[in-house]
């Protein structure tokens, strides 16, 4: 009981528990199927993009630049089924797009050792440039039922992409947990030249992830064109710093070599039900951004204490010899 404790997932589980029962208790709204049925598509579109975004993150790097990918993605989608591309084949052109900017920004960063946040935001303008010039500012409709099919459809009613996402999420989770090819992002992120030394070839490994994340948010992008029956150019703007807080709150380091997909699952839901929450108790839209950064970095202290308190916990239990 005492090692579940420390668990910053355990922290966070009781956080989402409690913020639950005092949303729910001050506006009955909360618990509805609607609400539900809209957090979770909401959730699982970004949790897609927020697995490419952890494996960076333990790799000790990150990417800045995948809400851009996402936004050009969901236009590109949504124009080659408008001018009769078949999905599949237009999903895998999409694919192809979102893995060469990926290529590109590991290429940049393993072979010319340019800083990521750098290089990630030169990709994010010049892509973001490309969507706004190709688009001329001007959003897409695609309202065809075999275009949104996915996105809406439920299974017992409940939606069809959240399951699937759970199922993804929870694979990747025991993925990084079990699996020796996953489990060396954590050397990687940890100590990079120890990593080189027991031959793990690092800048392969991280040029693969970029390509990974870019293209997991390429499916994000699909998928939530699917859901809103088109894209715009000036979507997704700020995502990519949600994304990064997500992790972090569910226990990511930017210096890499912690976290796990679960935590980071957690963190993601916990933005989601403080920006309903929120919105539930009526706070004023002026007072909005001040309310969310306040509870975000009272979120992170605590992780923050409550993750040195463990590690100062499993020094003294090392020094007893328990």
């Amino acid at each position: 009981m005492k090692n579940l404790i420390y668990q910053r997932e355990f922290l966070l589980i009781v956080i989402l528990v409690v913020m639950c029962i005092a949303i729910g208790n001050v506006n009955e709204g909360f618990w509805t199927v609607a609400n539900f049925k809209g957090l979770a598509r909401s959730f699982a579109l970004d949790s897609v993009v927020l697995i490419g975004m952890t494996f960076l993150l333990i790799s000790g790097m990150f990417d800045i630049s995948v809400a851009s990918v996402m936004a050009l993605s969901g236009f590109v989608f949504a124009s080659l089924f408008i001018n009769g591309i078949p999905i599949p084949f237009a999903a895998l052109i999409t694919l192809a797009i979102a893995g060469v900017i990926g290529y590109f920004n590991g290429f940049v960063i393993t072979k010319f050792k340019v800083n990521p946040f750098i290089t990630t935001l030169s990709t994010q303008t010049i892509v973001r440039g490309t969507v706004l010039a190709l688009s001329q500012g001007r959003p897409i409709r695609a309202t065809a039922a075999a275009f949104t099919i996915f996105s809406t459809s439920e299974i017992f009613g409940i939606p069809t992409v959240f399951i699937v996402t759970v199922a993804v999420l929870i694979c990747v989770d025991l993925a990084l947990r079990n699996i020796r090819y996953f489990r060396q992002l954590y050397f990687i992120g940890g100590n990079e030249m120890s990593a080189e030394l027991i031959g793990i070839d690092v800048n392969k490994t991280r040029v693969i992830f970029y390509i990974t994340a870019a293209m997991l948010a390429a499916v994000s992008g699909m998928l939530s064109a699917s859901r809103l029956g088109g894209a715009s150019p000036i979507a997704y703007a700020g995502k990519e710093l949600i994304l990064l807080a997500a992790a972090v709150i569910g226990g990511c380091s930017l210096n890499g070599g912690q976290g796990t997909m679960f935590g980071s699952a957690l963190g993601l839901m916990f933005l989601f039900l403080l920006n309903n929450g929120l919105i539930m108790l009526r706070v004023d839209i002026f007072w909005f951004n001040f309310a969310v950064g306040f509870f975000l970095i009272v979120v992170v202290l605590i992780n923050t204490l409550s993750g040195e308190a463990a590690a100062k916990r499993q020094k003294l239990d090392i020094a007893l010899g328990r």
